[in-house]
């Protein structure tokens, strides 16, 4: 009896923890994120997101902006995200632009005649799992920061860096 009350506590407690498997240790200020492509399984509430289209992005930038803390491009919507009628709109984004997942970083995405599918990989792999973009109008260049995703880290802290950088920005 004693027994099968262990292995009992040891089954509830891998499946609390299995269930806590999307939950990013995260606890700054409020974000809201609109996402360009899927939005992400976690669970924070102190992070909401907000589906965007490409196309809302580009035709008013300026009040989604006001709106969002950052936008986040995820995988599914690279290539689209990569045309060049959008360099524009990410130049002049008051707010941070996650690329989300990319090997390629974010210079696909602003840089004219260069596509996520065309752009060569290995000139613009540097080991990252995820870049931060923002134009700096003021001083007229790229900002970026990377986040790495490796063997001693996992995915909710690579999650919980971001969330940080995007609060300090």
């Amino acid at each position: 009896m004693m027994r099968m009350r262990k292995v009992i506590l040891i089954l509830a407690v891998l499946f609390l923890v299995a269930c806590d498997n999307n939950e990013i240790q995260y606890d700054g200020k409020l974000l809201n994120i609109a996402v360009i492509g899927e939005i992400p399984e976690l669970e924070n509430d102190k992070i909401h997101f907000k589906q965007l289209s490409l196309e809302q992005f580009k035709e008013d930038t300026f009040n989604v902006a006001k709106k969002f803390d950052a936008i986040m491009v995820t995988p599914e919507l690279f290539e689209p995200a990569s045309d060049d009628t959008y360099v524009n709109s990410y130049q002049t984004s008051e707010m941070p632009i996650i690329f989300f997942n990319s090997n390629k970083r974010h210079l696909p995405f602003v840089r004219d005649g260069l596509t996520y599918k065309t752009a060569d990989f290995d000139a613009l792999d540097n080991g990252s799992h995820t870049t931060i973009y923002l134009y700096n109008m003021n001083e007229e260049k790229d900002d970026a920061w990377f986040f790495y995703l490796d063997n001693q880290k996992n995915i909710n802290e690579l999650y919980r860096e971001m969330f940080q950088k995007v609060e300090a920005l």
